[in-house]
């Protein structure tokens, strides 16, 4: 579809609260759904609404009507993409009356998840996607300015296995610890103040975690820090307790 250019002026950050994506077989394509919330910005009643699809050189933009008469385009196929698990979204509102086109809101690297998917199922900012990785099971890829784990799609169920309790209670900390070591140690970020940068996001992820703390500002205090950021989102995530769990069924 024809994509239109877009003039940039000051505009409003929507909260990634107010936007979500979920993606779902529909006969043999990937379709999304959206929920999105922007009574409380004050845009103009007519402001147009846009989101798009988007991974490394490959768009797809989608007109949802405008603010005050929202309109969920019949098409929403995700066919134009070759792995849909590992697409971005973003949501833009523009003005439609005063500058048309003039970007007024949006909301940037919405990660979809599917509809029967709670939002503590996986890590954020580590989409899972389908690759063949030979004998290895699974692997942290670093593509577009994003972290993504990839699972050997010649598993018999790949979204089964990235969902099973086992598999989330074996992988994810190792993972993590595998990304926060590489951002430290090779990527030498020790900020988390980009929203923007997949580094930054990961790091503040970790300094959320209950029981975690500031990223340290020397290298000799790395390994403890990220030995207690893994433990931390294993405790919030329970996953000795759900993995015991899924053992014993």
């Amino acid at each position: 579809m024809p994509v239109r250019r877009l003039n940039f002026t000051t505009r409003q950050r929507i909260l990634q609260k107010d936007v979500e994506i979920f993606l779902r077989e529909q006969e043999s394509d990937t379709v999304f759904d959206a929920r999105l919330d922007l009574a409380g910005y004050g845009f103009p009643a007519d402001a147009r609404v846009f989101v798009e699809a988007y991974r490394q050189t490959t768009l797809a933009r989608f007109d949802f009507g405008t603010v005050s008469v929202p309109q969920v385009p019949a098409n929403r196929s995700l066919n134009a993409f070759d792995v849909p698990a590992a697409i971005l979204f973003r949501v833009r509102v523009t003005d439609a009356s005063t500058k048309k086109g003039v970007l007024l809101g949006e909301a940037d690297r919405i990660r979809p998840r599917e509809q029967d998917e709670k939002p503590d199922q996986r890590i954020p900012l580590l989409p899972p996607r389908p690759d063949d990785l030979e004998e290895e099971i699974w692997r942290v890829e670093y593509e577009g300015g994003a972290t993504c784990l990839v699972i050997n799609k010649r598993l018999p169920d790949w979204k089964e296995a990235a969902r099973s309790p086992s598999f989330r209670a074996l992988v994810f900390p190792a993972a993590m610890r595998q990304i926060l070591a590489r951002i430290l140690y090779v990527e030498e970020v020790t900020s988390i103040e980009d929203g923007n940068d997949w580094r930054s996001l990961w790091l503040r992820f970790a300094v959320s975690l209950p029981g975690s703390r500031p990223v340290p500002g020397t290298d000799d205090e790395y390994d403890d820090w990220i030995e207690d950021a893994v433990a931390a989102f294993a405790r919030r995530a329970r996953l000795f307790e759900t993995y015991s769990a899924s053992e014993e069924e």
